[in-house]
């Protein structure tokens, strides 16, 4: 007869919860984070510390200001360079007319990876991720991490909901040579000059779009004013909000 009841032995290897970073919901709700209602993607700064540095990089400590300043670099994220990196601007197939006067562009918007690395900004901006280590993690990479939680619990709940466009036009007539108004024509230039709000139009149009798939963002804009006489700057805010 056997001395206890014990039926079989085993060892227990504990994981960290952080191997897991897909977020189960439940009936009474999960532990997702606490995500803002609606985005407002402007010409703002976001400001963040983090290691850097091997495989620490991306750790935050508890407490930033008990640590010397040299742990943390900081950083400082501006919306204006991230909306400049993750859009292009071209020139529409269009007749030699069309060309010449109210020249017909196109503006293509990768709004989601503006979305996903906002989202991460602000994360890092918030420390929602703080004490979290390199090997507490699947993938051994903190930013990383951060960034698939973001596409697999995050970046869904929210949809496209509207852009607010800027225009503003120089008369380039006085060009000194053609060859500089040419050039003048056809290079509009993505600037915060130009955000004001006597420059915000409406007249444009925005094509293929599903709000839930927002990948990317086509615009199409025809000059309102000649080309031959006039070229344009601009500038635009990206709004989402949550499903």
């Amino acid at each position: 007869m056997k001395s206890n009841l014990i039926l079989k032995k085993f060892d227990t290897d504990p994981k960290p919860g952080t191997m897991n970073i897909y977020d189960l919901r439940t009936f009474f709700g999960g532990k997702v984070a606490f995500i803002e209602d609606t985005i407002n993607i402007n010409s703002d700064a976001i400001e963040f510390s983090y290691v850097y540095g091997g495989n620490q990089t991306g750790y935050q400590y508890y407490d930033k200001d008990s640590v010397p300043e040299d742990w943390e670099v900081e950083y400082i994220e501006n919306l204006t360079d991230l909306k400049n990196n993750d859009h292009t601007i071209s020139l529409l197939n269009q007749s030699e007319i069309n060309l010449n006067t109210n020249t017909r562009w196109k503006i293509e918007i990768n709004a989601k990876n503006i979305l996903r690395d906002y989202l991460f900004f602000k994360f890092k901006e918030s420390r929602v991720f703080q004490v979290i280590k390199y090997n507490e993690l699947y993938n051994k990479g903190i930013n990383s991490t951060i960034y698939n939680y973001i596409n697999k619990n995050i970046i869904n709940n929210y949809k496209f909901d509207s852009i607010d466009l800027y225009i503003q036009y120089s008369d380039i007539s006085k060009s000194q040579s053609i060859k500089k108004k040419i050039l003048l024509q056809f290079e509009p230039n993505f600037t915060e000059d130009v955000y004001l709000p006597d420059n915000k139009i409406t007249s444009f149009n925005v094509v293929n779009l599903d709000e839930y798939t927002f990948d990317n963002i086509i615009i199409n804009y025809f000059q309102t004013k000649s080309s031959d006489v006039y070229k344009f700057d601009y500038y635009f805010d990206l709004n989402f909000i949550k499903i």
